[in-house]
């Protein structure tokens, strides 16, 4: 069981209106002020928790919601042995897309493409070990399939944004995923409605809503630390 989420990213509340004063406006140092702002706070400043930035969490929300629990519908279609496996199989790689046309405004068609890319695979991985499950089949080749595209994805995170995507916390949010998938398509395999009911409560949390941090116990979802690392990075496309 791999431990729940340690590392220290605030859960972002955008509850409030933005306050931009006048003099940050016209000034001509804006992005070093907002930037400054930024990183000397726990959260994001008012001047960029707007519309515009609830939009965009919701954004991220959603198409993380429909690739997360993309494969759990896969695995449905493919246990019963539906005719609809092929159609949510191909919505599953549109999904993968999705996300990495999210972060193409921000990082570039290359970038874009190379997330989707990554996720791509392991969504094609979890694909392998749904029928390797349902084979009785070893796991531990497709385990370690995963733990080299985690690696892979986790270090371009990081890449492209250094301060608001650390390895190591982008390496656990995916590992947990890939672990929160198994244990759903085994439950799923042996019929065990509560152990498919956690592991998909357990996926909504580490992919979608989080955990309120109460008193540093609670995580921000791996949707809302990908939205908050894009803000932070290019404040200037979110004020106003």
């Amino acid at each position: 069981m791999f431990s729940k989420i340690t590392h220290q990213v605030t859960e972002e509340h955008f509850d409030h209106p933005a306050t931009l004063p006048e003099h940050v406006v016209n000034t001509a140092n804006t992005h070093a002020i907002i930037r400054a702002r930024i990183s000397n706070a726990d959260s994001l400043p008012a001047l960029v928790i707007n519309e515009k930035t609830l939009n965009f969490r919701m954004d991220s929300r959603t198409i993380w919601t429909k690739y997360a629990l993309g494969l759990i519908n896969y695995s449905v279609a493919s246990m019963g042995n539906l005719s609809e496996a092929a159609q949510v199989e191909a919505r599953m790689s549109t999904a993968a897309n999705a996300i990495g046309d999210y972060f193409i405004p921000y990082y570039g068609v290359t970038a874009g493409d190379q997330v989707g890319t990554y996720l791509l695979g392991i969504w094609k991985t979890g694909v392998e070990v749904v029928h390797a499950v349902k084979a009785q089949k070893d796991l531990s080749p497709y385990q370690t399939i995963w733990t080299s595209l985690i690696a892979d994805l986790s270090n371009y995170l990081n890449k492209l944004n250094p301060a608001q995507w650390p390895v190591p916390l982008m390496t656990e949010v995916f590992t947990n995923l890939t672990k929160y998938w198994t244990d759903d398509i085994q439950a799923r395999y042996s019929q065990d409605a509560t152990g498919d009911s956690n592991a998909i409560d357990n996926i909504n949390k580490l992919v979608i809503t989080g955990i309120p941090n109460h008193s540093n116990k609670g995580f921000a979802s791996l949707a809302d630390v990908i939205s908050r690392g894009i803000i932070a990075q290019f404040p200037l496309d979110f004020v106003g």
